[in-house]
């Protein structure tokens, strides 16, 4: 049964492997994935970065154990950093199970009845989903229970390889998650006091008697004094910067523990009821073990007692955590879980109940749990991940690799910077009015360091001036390149956008800089082309296969086939743009030996200073499309600032087949 578990359990956490870090709690998924993917690029270091709120670009929470791990694995092996992340947190869950057997020994019960504990272990939903997320969760989980399998064993027999490798598991452990250690304060004390006890009625010296407490005082200074000493040292770094001070151990005690009334807040202790029965032990498999507790012997009724004891704590202790959030339980889970599996293993072979109890108990156990697990968490299995943010692609194509990013009104969700891969400035709460605080950090950065801008919120978008005021500050344009939901993306004014891939969420209002066909087309002899439908006048034209002009019914005509562009200077104070162009009919008559795929049509902004920027675009079908047979008409405003040449592009179409391309245009006019 064990193993048929764990291969299932394998199973179920290898769901949506390539899906997005967007499927529960992103922001602690992303915030844990950012920090991994910058010790890939900038390398391990003390201040590791997290590069959010400008220099020092670090805000230490946790010791970045886990994700050391992780940066190492991708590394070496090339995997993806997120699969990586996955399959570190699922390896470490895997890696407790050996410490819990280990530890389970002091239930006395037959090695193969602790394997009943294991499974339970393995079915709970909040380990069959959260171990597959990018968090920290299984390995802090990891180093605890390791710490307290050989803290059993120096009580037991104090050998000073054992202490030592309890003293750095317990120090790994505090430090990747202090939350998690805690937990598990409970179990430590009472095997403590149950050794203390046991050497107390024993003929010993008091040095033996007193060795438990010693052993437990130094293992407990040592844990906790280390991780107290890297939490000053995060807090000190958090103070280097104005807008990370929030941040601090001090600032986020509240957060962290809650007020002592919420303890006594009937609705936390629902919402803890329905956290465990949706998450960790289902109703029916707790109601289950609760029948089978009056046949277990009482040893397994006060261990189980002390590990519901340890996973109560948690709550009572980090009540608002645990209110908030669901993944805090990834830390005590194991002890309400394991407490049910001590239960059935202890009645297994009581004779006092009827053949295939056991096995009828830990069978509903089972289906319970799975069942638990698919009304919850299976549901982001079943509704795939969104995809990264189509804007993220846009910036990190427009924005250099040194470039910085500034946003407004996101408070310090780091979504965005961790799809767009660039150091990014984020300006926390609503503190945007706060320009000298901004300036300060800015200081700390070389001169013209910010390279783009995402305002988020309506709040900030519908404030005008602000906006107007800050794109002024750090040069950029003064209308949007980009908008998404409630996100607009600024860039500098001297800034050509790179292409990339179109997405319908994101809106684009300036389309980006393109490559013009003019080194492969040959300049065109203008003296003898009726150019009077155009004004102004070309200054030139260029193709691949010749123009000339024509009159149809009494309408002048140039025909152009596709590749050509028509150059023309922009007339001072000119801000409008029409067009008509289109594809003869003979093009794409049914029936024809050869017929055209379509072309393209872009025009494109030629400034002064060089720089080029597409200001329109279509694909025109014919052979496919009703509508874009005929002439087609274009109307288009121009930039405020632009002054420059206008280019009039007629591409191939998406397969690039010259094939029938005979496109025409019959006006452009520019006033």
């Amino acid at each position: 049964m064990f193993v048929t578990v764990t291969m299932a359990t394998l199973g179920i956490m290898a769901l949506s492997w390539n899906a997005s870090l967007l499927d529960r709690y992103e922001f602690r998924q992303i915030q844990t994935a950012l920090s991994t993917f910058w010790i890939v690029q900038e390398g391990w270091q003390m201040d590791y970065f997290l590069p959010l709120f400008g220099p020092p670009w670090s805000v230490p929470m946790e010791f970045p154990t886990y994700q050391i791990i992780v940066a190492q694995l991708h590394q070496i092996t090339g995997f993806p950093l997120e699969q990586s992340g996955r399959l570190v947190g699922i390896v470490f869950l895997i890696a407790t199970l050996p410490a819990l057997y280990e530890l389970l020994a002091i239930s006395r019960l037959p090695r193969s009845r602790r394997l009943i504990v294991l499974t339970l272990v393995l079915t709970s939903p909040m380990y069959l989903f959260y171990a597959r997320a990018f968090m920290i969760e299984t390995t802090a989980l990891c180093f605890s229970i390791w710490f307290l399998a050989l803290y059993r064993r120096a009580l037991l027999k104090p050998h000073l390889a054992v202490i030592a490798a309890a003293g750095i598991l317990g120090v790994l452990a505090a430090l990747t998650k202090i939350t998690t250690f805690i937990v598990f304060g409970i179990p430590a004390v009472a095997m403590a006091l149950a050794t203390f006890l046991a050497t107390r009625k024993a003929p010993s010296s008091l040095s033996v008697k007193a060795r438990p407490v010693i052993l437990s005082f130094f293992l407990a200074a040592l844990s906790l004094g280390i991780t107290w000493l890297w939490i000053r040292h995060g807090d000190g770094v958090k103070h280097s910067n104005p807008f990370t001070g929030f941040l601090t151990s001090g600032e986020l005690h509240n957060w962290n523990y809650g007020p002592l009334s919420l303890r006594f807040d009937w609705s936390f202790w629902v919402k803890v009821q329905e956290n465990i029965a949706g998450y960790v032990l289902a109703e029916g498999a707790l109601a289950v073990a609760l029948l089978c507790v009056p046949f277990a012997s009482r040893r397994i009724r006060i261990i189980a007692g002390v590990a519901v004891a340890g996973f109560i704590s948690g709550p009572l202790t980090f009540a608002n955590l645990y209110h908030a959030h669901d993944y805090y339980y990834s830390a005590n889970a194991l002890l309400l879980v394991g407490a049910a599996g001590l239960i059935i293993a202890s009645i297994w072979d009581d004779r006092r109940l009827p053949r295939g109890t056991n096995w009828l108990a830990l069978s509903l156990i089972l289906i319970f749990q799975g069942y638990a697990f698919y009304r919850g968490y299976y549901s982001h299995h079943r509704n795939p991940a969104p995809p990264p943010p189509a804007l993220a692609e846009i910036i990190r194509n427009s924005v250099p690799a040194e470039g910085v990013v500034l946003i407004y009104g996101a408070d310090w969700n780091p979504l965005l910077p961790y799809f767009f891969q660039r150091r990014t400035i984020m300006v926390p709460g609503e503190r945007e009015n706060e320009t000298q605080v901004l300036e300060d950090v800015l200081a700390n950065l070389p001169p013209s360091s910010i390279s783009a801008m995402v305002v988020h919120g309506k709040r900030l978008l519908a404030n005008t001036d602000f906006i107007k005021d800050r794109t002024r500050r750090f040069g950029f344009a003064s209308q949007p390149y980009a908008r998404s939901g409630n996100d607009e993306l600024y860039l500098p004014s001297s800034v050509s956008p790179v292409a990339h891939n179109a997405d319908r969420s994101v809106e684009l209002l300036k389309l980006p800089a393109v490559d013009l066909f003019s080194k492969k087309l040959k300049i065109d002899d203008l003296t003898d082309l009726d150019l009077s439908i155009f004004s102004p006048t070309p200054e030139s034209i260029l193709s691949g296969y010749g123009v000339n002009s024509f009159q149809i019914e009494g309408q002048t005509i140039i025909n152009a086939h596709a590749p050509s562009e028509l150059v023309f200077n922009l007339p001072a104070g000119a801000r409008n743009v029409e067009a008509v162009f289109g594809l003869p009919d003979a093009a794409y008559a049914s029936g024809s030996p050869a017929v055209t795929d379509g072309i393209t049509i872009d025009i494109i902004a030629h400034f002064l200073s060089g720089r080029r920027q597409r200001l329109y675009q279509r694909t025109l079908n014919p052979a496919q499309n009703q509508q874009d047979r005929g002439p087609q008409e274009i109307k288009l405003e121009l930039p405020d600032t632009f002054t420059g040449k206008i280019i009039f592009q007629l591409g191939n179409g998406p397969q690039n087949d010259p094939t029938n391309d005979w496109a025409y245009w019959t006006s452009i006019q520019i006033r």
